[in-house]
């Protein structure tokens, strides 16, 4: 079966001809309605029943140093200023995804703020004007393929980080420079030179030698999830591809990967595909590795 994929436009005159955004982009179970009472950050709220809300999939923002505050840095400053305004004095209907809670027993939930006229997606609206990037987990990525394409939208026009240098889209063959970005999220791209599976993971090298090139460690979870969405991850040998991420050193910068939507497969045309795990596939055979 075919790979099933939403294809994101990444050009900018593409981008332009695009319809908006529908303010609901993706539907998961209903939660509660809440009233928001403050905000913590780029994406954390205090509400009604004292519990505090992380904006699941819109990640705001953080330093790039530890030695700056998130007060003093502009894109978070921006980031928290933004999600104030658009929240302030007012109600929110949460749906849920399969996680509800993170370990620190903050709700985890979409959002949608509701004004006079209806409602508008706040990750959505965080993320399509440039105050936040998107980015998933295994169980809380229903909405992700959205996101990235909204993301896509503000990273085509600049808008808010995108026109800061610290979150540039960073290349596969600078490895010394991905070692810099340690502990970060991190978009990178290049093309896949070598996809090997061993013991369970498929590693997708982009360099000679996997010791120190950049890889994207696809756990066997994932490999499976990719299955199901019709893909053989040793496929992408060869493959332009964007991983979203953090940066860890591990033999090398490496990103691991847990879920397929953090890869996007990029064509000639500019356009990204952002792979979902629907579908099914013949199981991989592992190959013989040192790894």
């Amino acid at each position: 079966m075919s790979i099933r994929a939403r294809t994101v436009l990444i050009l900018a005159a593409c981008a332009l001809a695009l319809p908006a955004a529908p303010s609901r982009a993706c539907s998961l179970p209903e939660g509660a309605a809440r009233a928001v009472v403050s905000v913590l950050d780029g994406d954390t709220l205090v509400l009604d029943d004292h519990s505090k809300l992380r904006l699941i999939g819109a990640l705001r923002p953080a330093p790039p140093t530890a030695s700056t505050t998130e007060t003093d840095w502009p894109p978070a400053a921006a980031a928290k200023d933004a999600l104030l305004s658009f929240t302030a004095g007012k109600s929110l209907l949460l749906e849920l995804d399969q996680r509800k809670t993170d370990r620190y027993g903050q709700q985890l939930a979409q959002a949608f703020v509701v004004t006079e006229t209806g409602s508008f997606w706040l990750q959505g609206r965080m993320v399509e004007e440039g105050f936040s990037r998107a980015y998933s987990f295994p169980d809380n990525r229903g909405c992700a393929a959205e996101l990235i394409g909204l993301e896509a939208r503000a990273r085509v026009a600049k808008r808010g980080l995108w026109a800061n240098a610290a979150y540039a889209l960073r290349s596969a063959e600078l490895t010394r420079e991905l070692l810099r970005y340690v502990g970060s999220y991190q978009l990178v791209e290049g093309t896949v030179a070598t996809a090997v599976a061993s013991k369970g993971k498929v590693y997708l090298d982009f360099g000679a030698d996997w010791k120190t090139d950049f890889t994207a460690a696809i756990d066997p979870a994932a490999r499976k999830q990719f299955e199901a969405a019709g893909l053989d991850p040793a496929s992408l040998k060869g493959q332009r591809l964007r991983v979203r991420g953090w940066i860890e050193s591990v033999a090398g910068p490496q990103i691991r990967v847990t879920h397929p939507e953090q890869i996007e497969i990029l064509a000639d045309d500019g356009s990204a595909a952002v792979i979902e795990s629907t579908g099914r596939n013949t199981p991989l055979a592992d190959d013989q590795s040192s790894r």
